[in-house]
């Protein structure tokens, strides 16, 4: 049964990436990039790159050391030392192709090598993952080095995987997660605020702050699924809650089983089913209007009724 937040006064940012650092850092991700293409020509998109580019890079840091001590480590330090040794070939490629885009010395090369080489190629095994990292996010959305970054984060992809499980005669090691949790949900905070501001100044024409967001990826993320199975002539409780829109939240039914299911809204957990519920015929899918399963404004638990005596049910509701 999911237990994301149901109304619409939540950090839907910190909802949807509870649980997985990588999804908390390729959103962030997006969302700092986009600010970033804007920044130049936007007051408001330099304002809201600045309140979060400090909070994904604290993030970054806890990430990278959270997964050098992550796991059973032993033996494979050599693959991330052999990607160290090679890196120089890989970083002289890169910097090559991006200076057929941008002339050395210009500004947006120095962004993106401000000490040139060594920070890439020199220094500690973290500052070195990190440098490659700073170098694909000051790329950002650049369309015209659009096919680099795919290689440089590939790159990126490949060393933090060999990083996170290098060590040299160490067994198991018990990883807390304590600062890199608490690294998300102040990013998550920074995001929520930058919506805020967003929201703002383009109140007239909210769609425009739609770009700043993985838009597709909250929608998937934010739907809420409750998956029941409910014994033979049985009621069982699937939600309790105020319902954000009453008058028009609807939800989607899907009965995959040979029963007929009675869904209602009741006054209790073990309320029986009164005169006014939704019947879903067996093995379907259907959609339906919350007014349709009784009044909302007294009954607060979604029921479900399982009339047949001899199969038990197996229904999803999906709140739209």
């Amino acid at each position: 049964m999911a237990n994301k937040p149901l109304g619409i006064f939540v950090n839907r940012f910190e909802a949807c990436t509870r649980n997985n650092f990588t999804t908390a850092s390729a959103f962030c991700l997006f969302h700092l990039q986009s600010l970033f293409a804007d920044s130049t020509t936007s007051a408001i998109a330099l304002t809201c790159y600045n309140n979060i580019k400090p909070a994904y890079d604290h993030f970054e840091a806890t990430r990278v050391a959270q997964s050098s001590q992550t796991g059973i480590q032993g033996g494979t330090v050599l693959t991330f030392k052999q990607i160290l040794k090679a890196m120089p070939v890989d970083v002289e490629k890169w910097q090559t192709n991006i200076k057929a885009v941008y002339p050395e010395g210009s500004s947006s090369y120095v962004a993106m090598f401000p000490q040139g080489k060594s920070l890439l190629n020199k220094g500690k095994q973290q500052n070195r993952v990190n440098a490659v990292l700073a170098l694909i996010t000051t790329i950002g959305s650049d369309a015209n080095l659009a096919a680099e970054k795919i290689v440089i984060q590939t790159f990126y992809t490949a060393m933090l995987l060999a990083y996170s499980n290098k060590g040299i005669s160490k067994k198991e090691t018990t990883t807390d997660n304590t600062a890199i949790e608490a690294a998300r949900i102040v990013m998550c905070d920074e995001m929520e605020g930058n919506f805020g501001l967003l929201i703002a100044a383009y109140k007239k024409t909210p769609a425009l702050v739609a770009k700043y967001y993985d838009e597709s990826y909250l929608n998937n993320r934010l739907q809420v699924i409750y998956n029941l199975k409910v014994k033979k002539s049985t009621t069982k409780n699937a939600i309790k809650r105020t319902f954000a829109n009453p008058l028009t939240q609807k939800f989607q039914l899907t009965n995959r089983t040979n029963t007929t299911l009675k869904v209602y809204l009741a006054l209790t957990r073990y309320g029986l089913v009164g005169l006014v519920y939704v019947t879903v015929p067996p093995d379907s899918v259907g959609i339906y209007d919350l007014t349709a399963m009784g009044d909302n404004t007294t009954h607060k638990f979604l029921n479900v009724l399982n009339t047949n005596e001899y199969i038990a049910a197996d229904i999803t509701i999906k709140v739209l």
